[in-house]
Parts: structure tokens; C-alpha cells; sequence
């Protein structure tokens, strides 16, 4: 099974239990609830039979027509029953069709005792009047309980499967995405350890095999200098690949974010590009943030224009919080475009040209922190086009 339906199928399943065992236990409650009240109403009219069967002759005509009224407006019943409990021995035959010898205990014991018989329920409690004691037993069907159970169980059943359907749709999205996330990331810093490794590798390689040529014989002090400016060369190469590495690791992860202040775009570009194009500000604007990296921003852009337009002009355009730099250099084939701003990708048509390919995919890193866009239009032969829009 794939990682994604796995965590969408155990948080949904997770959520569905919770749902399914809170739906259980406010059914327990509720069920219970209206079990207790319907015996309530049991009780009130069982009292109500009880006065109009015994009380008739002790109560005016009146207080007797209201305990009438009071048992017709209770709940209907369907058994009334009247047991002379004067004999105990006698009435417990009697009463042992409806109560259990426990229940027979309580009820002499003066409790009213609910109870269940068939499908139906019942409430029993003794009663004192002046030509005897009895036990006074009432027994009715509960269809309010039912239905209201019943409704109950269909209304949670509707409420999980409801659950479970959104719960799955909402999970197998957010997992799918945070996996698409993940394996993205994951493809990306796999691309990034195998390029760096590669890009590293390359002068340290270099610098190994000029020690092992110069160990290989005696030489003359100018061979063995030329030998120690190609090893300083390459580590050269070596401590800025490692620093734009930093650059590039710290600027994604926010760490290299100074104190934020207001930064002059035109002034910055202008000192940026002096002594290596022209710039035309229109417009100059400020944006709040790091001086600092904006100025390595536009210097990487801007020389890596100024080093592929082959002694070409390039210019810099500031309008409309807008900065373009444009260069007629060797351009970007069609096939590369897309992938200019990945780490270390360098251009099929740059093999001649010394460069790390980390500078761009730097500069779009930070100027993403300052909240700006930056598109590349390139032709083939006929140059490249930046446009970094804050």
C-alpha cells in the first residue's frame, strides 16, 4: 500500500473511531435519559390511578375531577392493576408474574420500583388506604422511547458515514499533498548532495593530481610555482563553491535574514553594476529588507550577465518597481530554460565559461524573501532578459 492511502486510512480510521465511540456514548446517555423520564411520567400516573380508585370517596367533587382530568392527560397505559399486598405470601404470587423476588423486596420495602416486562414497561408501588394496602402496578408501551432511539441510532449511523467520507476526502488530500511536498524536497536536496558532491569533487580531483605529478620528479622552482597557482585556483573554486552553498542553505532556511530596513533598489543596482553595465532608473523605489543580500542578489545577476554577453552591452531598466536586465549574449537554449534557477545547473552552451551555477538559484532565493517575482526570457544566440518584479 502506498504511504499516502496508509496515513490517509489510519488518521481517517482515528477519527472515525473517536467520532463513532462519542457518537455510542451520547446515544448511551440520551437512550438512557429518556428511559428515566418516560418512568417518570409512569410514576405520576401511576399515583394519578391510584387517588381516583381510592380517593373518590375521601375528596370533594372537584379536587376528584381534577385527579380524573390529571390521569386521562397522563400517559396512556395499557394495564392497571390493583394486588392486596395485606397477605404477603398470598400477593407475591400474584405480584411474581411482573416482578422479579428483589423487586418484591424493594417494593415492600415502601420503594416504587420500574421495571420491565415484555416489550413493555411498568412502575409498582404500594399504596395505604384506609380498607387496606395494596400494590398498584401500571404498565404501558414506550413507543416515544423507541422512536426516538431509533432515530437516534439512524442520525449517528448518517453522521459517520458522512464523517468517514469527508474525513477520507480531507486526509487523502492533505496526504497527497504532504507527500507530493516531501518527495519534492527530498528529489530537490538529493539533486542539490549529488551536484555539490560533484561540483566539489571536481577541483579537489583537480588539486590531488598536481600534487602527485609534482611528487613524481624534481622540478624547477618556476614549474613548481605554476604547479601552486593551479592548486590555489582550484581551491580558490573549492572556498566559493562552499561559500554560495552557505549562502544558498542559509537564505532558504530564513537564517541569513538581517534586521529588515528600508533599501533603495536604484542606488543598491547602481553601485552593484558600476564599472560593468549601464543602468536607466526611472523610477527608483524602496522595499523593506536585508541590504546586504539584495546587493549579492543583483551582483550575481548581473555579472552572470555581464560574463555570458561575450564583451556584448548589457543594461539595467528600473520603472515601475521593476528592475530588467538585459544582456545579447549566447542566450539560453529552449530545453534549459525551465531549469536555470535549480542548483548547480549549468546551460548546455556554457561549457566554455568558468562559472559554479549556484549564483542564479541564490539570487532567487533571496529575492523570493524580499517578496519579488523574477522571470527569464532568452534566445538562442541572441540574449537573455531578467525581470525581478517586487
Amino acid at each position: 500500500m502506498k504511504p499516502g492511502h496508509k496515513i490517509s486510512l489510519i488518521y481517517s480510521g482515528i477519527t472515525i473511531g473517536l467520532v463513532l465511540v462519542a457518537g455510542m456514548v451520547f446515544y448511551f446517555f440520551a437512550s438512557n435519559y429518556i428511559r428515566n423520564l418516560y418512568f417518570h411520567y409512569m410514576e405520576e400516573k401511576a399515583h394519578a390511578v391510584a387517588e381516583e380508585k381510592f380517593s373518590k370517596d375521601e375528596l370533594d367533587p372537584v379536587k376528584y375531577r381534577n385527579v380524573v382530568i390529571r390521569r386521562k392527560n397522563s400517559i396512556p397505559t395499557s394495564k392497571e392493576l390493583f394486588i392486596r399486598v395485606d397477605n404477603r405470601q398470598l400477593a407475591r404470587q400474584a405480584l411474581s408474574a411482573y416482578l422479579t423476588d428483589d423487586q418484591i423486596e424493594e417494593l415492600y420495602g415502601n420503594q416504587t420500583v420500574n421495571f420491565e416486562h415484555g416489550d413493555e414497561v411498568g412502575t409498582a408501588f404500594v399504596y395505604y388506604d384506609n380498607t387496606g394496602t395494596f400494590a398498584v402496578i401500571v404498565l404501558s408501551r414506550n413507543p416515544y422511547g423507541a422512536d426516538i432511539a431509533n432515530t437516534l441510532r439512524w442520525a449517528l449511523l448518517l453522521l459517520v458515514l458522512i464523517s468517514a467520507a469527508v474525513l477520507w476526502l480531507i486526509s487523502r488530500l492533505y496526504a497527497m499533498r504532504m507527500l507530493d511536498r516531501i518527495d519534492r524536497d527530498y528529489q530537490t536536496e538529493k539533486m542539490f548532495v549529488n551536484n555539490a558532491s560533484h561540483e566539489i569533487n571536481n577541483p579537489l580531483t583537480a588539486i590531488q593530481g598536481e600534487c602527485e605529478v609534482a611528487l613524481l620528479a624534481d622540478r624547477t622552482v618556476p614549474e613548481y610555482k605554476d604547479t601552486l597557482r593551479r592548486i590555489a585556483h582550484e581551491a580558490d573554486r573549492v572556498v566559493t563553491i562552499m561559500r554560495e552553498l552557505l549562502h544558498f542553505s542559509h537564505v532558504r532556511s530564513g537564517e541569513e535574514m538581517g534586521q529588515r530596513e528600508p533599501v533603495e533598489i536604484g542606488l543598491l543596482v547602481k553601485a552593484v553594476a558600476e564599472g560593468l553595465c549601464t543602468v536607466d532608473c526611472h523610477d527608483d523605489f524602496t522595499v523593506m529588507g536585508d541590504a546586504n543580500l539584495l546587493r549579492m542578489a543583483f551582483h550575481n545577476l548581473i555579472n552572470n550577465a555581464v560574463k555570458y554577453s561575450e564583451g556584448r552591452p548589457v543594461s539595467v531598466n528600473i520603472v515601475d518597481r521593476r528592475v530588467t536586465i538585459r544582456d545579447h549574449g549566447i542566450g539560453i537554449p529552449p530545453e534549459d530554460l525551465p531549469h536555470v534557477f535549480e542548483p548547480f545547473f549549468r546551460a548546455s552552451n556554457t561549457g566554455s565559461v568558468m562559472g559554479q551555477g549556484v549564483g542564479l538559484a541564490l539570487a532567487k532565493a533571496i529575492l523570493e524573501k524580499h517578496g519579488a517575482r523574477i522571470k527569464v526570457e532568452s534566445q538562442q544566440g541572441e540574449g537573455t532578459t531578467v525581470q525581478v518584479s517586487f
